[in-house]
């Protein structure tokens, strides 16, 4: 997922953010179980992409659905999962390619996944990979980060619109290069999937701020 490489050395700064700072965040997305035992079944296949430390992974354990799978290209990410998952399947891979078969599963998650990929090509591409690894009528849950309307939001989205070309995409302290979407960006995005639920929520960032977020399910169409 990483955005090019940036900073000093041959480590994209976003890799060395994750595996550094990041391995010690903690993220706050709900995980809509009622959603999943609703459009699911215990034995799908569900890919976590962008799993992190693996908190959504445990929750789906708990929830009955064992069949899961999470990516990610933080080692120290995924070593952190391990810790408090042992023996679930993971694997390290940058960017947004996915190394599974075509047609391998019924599920994507992608949690927080989006606003760490500011590109609009890079977006793209990887719901293109998810269109090809989703068995046919397979299933896309995002939760991700809206556009927010607070000054503190409103100052950087503006600060660095010009910079990056797309508003809601800014920088943090840290040098990692973040992004809040719109929703009409979103439903652009997944224009290949039909809606199936969309919840607009409070989210609670990695950083403890307050953040306006979506929920959002669908399913994949004939191509």
């Amino acid at each position: 997922m990483s955005a090019g490489k940036q900073g000093s050395g041959t480590v994209p700064i976003e890799v060395r953010y994750w595996d550094s700072l990041g391995s010690e965040k903690h993220f706050f997305h709900p995980l809509g179980t009622a959603w999943l035992t609703h459009y699911a079944n215990p034995g799908s296949c569900i890919l976590d992409f962008g799993c992190g430390y693996g908190r959504i992974l445990g929750e789906l354990h708990k929830a009955g659905f064992t069949n899961v799978i999470g990516i990610d290209f933080s080692f120290r990410m995924l070593k952190r999962c391990r810790s408090r998952i042992p023996g679930v399947r993971l694997v390290q891979n940058e960017g947004c390619t996915i190394p599974l078969q075509k047609c391998s599963v019924d599920l994507v998650l992608l949690f927080a996944v989006l606003t760490c990929i500011p590109q609009d090509d890079q977006q793209l591409d990887l719901v293109h990979e998810i269109s090809r690894v989703l068995r046919p009528g397979g299933l896309l849950y995002i939760s991700d980060l809206l556009l927010n309307s607070d000054l503190r939001n409103l100052e950087r989205y503006d600060r660095y619109a010009e910079e990056y070309g797309t508003y809601g995409v800014f920088k943090l302290p840290e040098g990692v290069v973040m992004r809040h979407h719109s929703k009409e960006w979103i439903e652009m995005l997944t224009g290949s999937f039909h809606p199936l639920e969309f919840e607009a929520f409070e989210a609670t960032t990695m950083n403890g701020n307050k953040s306006a977020a979506f929920q959002y399910l669908s399913r994949s169409l004939p191509s």
